[in-house]
């Protein structure tokens, strides 16, 4: 058992001598999101972590909407992260699930690890909470180890394909010296950790890129805004892939194609959470270190105490 921590540029500028003399061992850093973007604090975090003595994990934030899209997400980690020293497995962190299908969601997620290992001499894991673990990625998935969050609990649900966990998330509201506010602590088992020492190098060139149609049924209440940024396109390529005249009229049941290019940029000011059971505006503004204000603001919400499981809210990023 390692004890851990798992950071972004949400910590701010992190002091790991004192993270190391309070206790942990390993730190898992964010290296990248979608297929452009690196966390502004990686180099720092990489390299003052690196110094402090600390073992080392990256992860990717994933935000395809396609198989190929998912490709160039898992180029994009490794090519962040080579030349870099790591003995923590690279990491997916696919929690942008809004209105993907179980089967999408596993192919997705399926295409990004195969290519993550393709692309880089690293092996790959993946985390998840403990009810998307369950109820959401499947055996296909298996073969790559699991890093499960599950907060207030003795002991994670594993009632899962995988019946085990590398990693446990066990409290996104640590507190460890060195770190100012919050910080998810984990526990890291050896399974977490791949036996390959030498630096993280990309053994291939960039996937070409390619333009995939998935197919949206519209829902009461839903506009184009609301579609185009859940697959992070833009309004015009919908109207022009369905010829539509009138942005403002569509309709429930109406089927929509919507192009996904692999290589078109990732939203660069929010990305989207599903509400889960239990969760309330102020929690989630906690965890993703913004306010109640910004995401009424951002989300038009009218009722701030009245949010429900399911429903997709914009996080603010503030990149």
């Amino acid at each position: 058992m390692y004890r851990g921590i798992d950071v972004s540029m949400w910590q701010g500028n992190i002091d790991f001598a004192a993270v190391k003399a309070d206790g942990i061992e390993m730190v898992y850093m964010k290296a990248s999101e979608g297929i452009d973007y690196v966390d502004p604090k990686f180099e720092r975090n990489y390299t003052n972590a690196r110094e402090a003595g600390l073992l080392i994990g990256f992860y990717h934030y994933v935000t395809a909407r396609s198989n190929t899209q998912a490709v160039q997400e898992a180029y994009h980690f490794a090519h962040t992260v080579a030349g870099k020293v790591c003995e923590g497995r690279l990491a997916m962190d696919f929690e942008d699930l809004a209105e993907l299908s179980a089967q999408e969601i596993n192919s997705i997620s399926l295409a990004f690890l195969n290519a993550v290992e393709k692309y880089s001499n690293k092996k790959a894991a993946l985390y998840a909470d403990a009810y998307n673990a369950s109820n959401v990625f499947g055996r296909d998935l298996v073969k790559f180890p699991l890093w499960i969050a599950e907060y207030g609990v003795q002991e994670p649900n594993l009632d899962n394909p995988w019946g085990t966990y590398a990693g446990w998330q066990y409290t996104d509201e640590g507190r460890v010296n060195g770190i100012t506010g919050n910080v998810d602590r984990d526990i890291f088992r050896k399974e977490m950790f791949d036996n390959v020492t030498e630096p993280v190098r990309v053994v291939e060139n960039r996937p070409d890129h390619a333009v995939e149609y998935v197919t949206y049924t519209v829902k009461k209440g839903d506009t184009l805004t609301y579609i185009a940024s859940l697959y992070h396109v833009s309004i015009s390529d919908i109207l022009k892939a369905n010829d539509i005249k009138n942005p403002n009229l569509i309709y429930p049941g109406q089927k929509i194609r919507v192009p996904i290019d692999s290589a078109r940029k990732q939203s660069e000011k929010y990305l989207l959470y599903t509400v889960k059971s239990g969760d309330n505006l102020t929690k989630i503004a906690r965890r993703y270190y913004t306010t109640v204000k910004k995401l009424v603001r951002l989300n038009d919400i009218s009722t701030p105490d009245l949010i429900y499981p399911g429903q997709v809210i914009k996080i603010p990023l503030a990149r």
